[in-house]
């Protein structure tokens, strides 16, 4: 089980201190949000961002979760600033694009990741599923955070993880929203792995204390 921390929650004027927080409680990779307010209603951070966070966490892993229906400007930038790991959305560009930015992201030594969307059927997944590292599955409708746990999304993980089991493909799935450490572990039992959690960590009296509950629920 690993916990992705979305720094989107963090106090952005004190995001280092935040982070090393969250790293000292034993976490080894970071959520970074990227909204480019026209794929979702939202603006978030640039590649300078990441280029920043890998200078002084070089260790730690930077997932990129690319919410923008522009990936031939985007993504090439967030492969320069050193992302470990870049999820595209299903349903920001054609299949044939998607396949095209997952092949890049291969051959630039990026871990690839696939996002799908509350309402997106499970079954698209299938197509990509021999090229990508992991599967998302967004547990609230992207573009905010603080949103609350769709309650449909613990049969969508559970036939996400039959349809990949079925066909051979040991990809772990993360789930992207409301987490918390009830959800977290509903998610869990369904077949998720990763979790990403925004404001269950950051903005809570303690860091360390709110990881170490999510750590220890699953367990």
């Amino acid at each position: 089980m690993i916990i992705a921390p979305s720094i989107l929650n963090a106090n952005n004027l004190q995001l280092k201190k935040e982070i090393g927080k969250a790293v000292d409680a034993g976490i080894t990779r970071f959520h970074i949000d990227i909204m480019d307010g026209h794929f979702v209603p939202n603006l978030s951070y640039g590649p300078q961002l990441v280029s920043d966070f890998k200078r002084e966490f070089p260790m730690i892993d930077a997932g990129i979760h690319l919410m923008s229906d522009n990936p031939k400007t985007l993504v090439p930038e967030f492969v320069k600033a050193g992302a470990d790991l870049i999820e595209l959305h299903y349903e920001a560009m054609s299949e044939e694009d998607l396949d095209y930015w997952i092949d890049y992201l291969i051959s630039n030594g990026v871990k690839a990741g696939l996002v799908l969307n509350p309402e997106t059927p499970i079954s698209v997944v299938k197509k990509f599923a021999p090229k990508i590292n992991q599967l998302l599955l967004m547990t609230v409708h992207p573009g905010f955070g603080g949103q609350g746990f769709l309650p449909e999304s613990s049969e969508r993980i559970e036939k996400a993880r039959s349809l990949l089991d079925k066909n051979g493909f040991n990809i772990p799935i993360e789930v992207d929203g409301g987490i918390d450490d009830q959800t977290a572990q509903i998610a869990a039992n369904s077949g998720a792995e990763i979790f990403v959690a925004g404001s269950y960590i950051f903005g809570k009296d303690s860091i360390q204390a709110q990881i170490d509950r999510l750590t220890e629920v699953l367990k």
